[in-house]
């Protein structure tokens, strides 16, 4: 003969839920009837299971036989995002929330306590087959495994985080300087595209002088597209603690060449650059950005590669002509130097020099 119990929890007046069961029958049987402080349904169930398990296991001396509660994808990665949203900026939980979606049309709605290995392994082959890079689906594997992370934080699911244990796949970052003729096949292509773009996309119709401002200031790409007139300061570019990626103030001198760029450019907004900031301009940096290997034959160009060259060359060509390194750590916007000397990549050409100003030296 099974206890009675009634199932639960129910809704009150007040808004909150309850529960209200009994446990064990006859004489000896015990009714339980307390508030769960909760309005959310799915956090009550929970903490009505909870608590049932607990009771049977204390009356009887065994666990319940009750169903394990386990959370759904869908209702648990709507709280994640609203986490996401509270502490994170909003590019950072909008991309989480868009690839979330992406997941849920592979596995639709299922319970957390479904996701095993096998399926994760099974989402990143479909990934793939779609065309993700590996360095996309390491951040999906990521996602997942801090999701995974805030549903055990928030006791909505118990046992061992399924992607725990799963390796990343190991991307090697193409970080490299562009060759003098590389740089001038990438220029031109950009003004090539800025010269056949429709008049619509604003990204493409100031491609050229991006990827030259890119190359000139050794800038961000998202330091540049957020760049606003009140950040350019009669001789310098000035960019305050919160647009930068270190959160320190970043100073660059305008030299003839940046003027130059500037000068090109539409005063009518805020922005430098004026492109649009929505998802479309994101869009249209994506097509950009094959345009340009497509059109230059660098089939490996990133705009981040400009940088690089920026870079680079600052370190390999300007310490020799009184300028320090602490100058150029200001430009770029660093505060360890070690972060500076990786921009730095070796060169047969630069190292000969080396060598002969040593070899010089010594014979003196």
């Amino acid at each position: 003969m099974s206890p009675r119990r009634r199932e639960g929890p129910r809704l009150h007046a007040s808004g909150f839920f309850y529960a209200d069961f009994y446990v064990g029958f006859g004489p000896d049987g015990q009714r339980f009837r307390y508030s769960l402080r909760t309005r959310d349904p799915i956090q009550a169930q929970f903490r009505y299971e909870q608590e049932l398990k607990r009771r049977w296991s204390a009356y009887y001396g065994v666990e319940s036989p009750g169903r394990r509660y386990a959370a759904s994808f869908v209702d648990l990665g709507r709280e994640f995002v609203g986490y996401l949203r509270d502490t994170r900026k909003a590019s950072t939980w909008k991309l989480s929330r868009d690839r979330l979606n992406v997941i849920h049309k592979f596995w639709q709605d299922i319970d957390l306590s479904q996701i095993t290995k096998q399926k994760l392994a099974d989402l990143d082959k479909w990934l793939a087959a779609k065309g993700r890079s590996e360095y996309t689906r390491n951040h999906y594997s990521g996602l997942l495994k801090s999701l995974f992370n805030f549903a055990i934080k928030e006791k909505k699911f118990f046992g061992e985080n399924p992607v725990v244990g799963i390796k990343p796949y190991v991307v090697e970052q193409k970080r490299r300087e562009y060759s003098a003729d590389e740089l001038e096949r990438i220029a031109k292509a950009a003004d090539e595209i800025e010269r056949v773009c429709p008049r619509r996309s604003k990204t493409l119709l100031y491609m050229g002088r991006i990827v030259r401002l890119l190359l000139y200031t050794g800038m961000r790409l998202n330091e540049l597209l957020n760049l606003k007139w009140e950040n350019i300061q009669s001789d310098r570019i000035v960019l305050k603690p919160t647009e930068t990626k270190t959160r320190r103030e970043k100073t660059i001198p305008i030299t003839p060449a940046i003027q130059a760029a500037l000068d090109s450019l539409p005063r009518s907004g805020s922005y430098v650059i004026p492109v649009s900031h929505a998802k479309s301009g994101r869009l249209d940096m994506s097509i950009a950005l094959r345009k340009l290997r497509e059109a230059s034959g660098v089939s490996d160009f990133l705009f981040h590669g400009l940088r690089h060259t920026a870079a680079s060359i600052m370190v390999s060509e300007a310490l020799g002509r009184g300028v320090g390194l602490a100058d150029i750590m200001a430009v770029l916007g660093h505060h360890d130097i070690a972060t500076t000397l990786r921009y730095q990549h070796s060169d047969l050409g630069r190292m000969r020099r080396a060598m002969e100003a040593l070899e010089e030296k010594l014979k003196k």
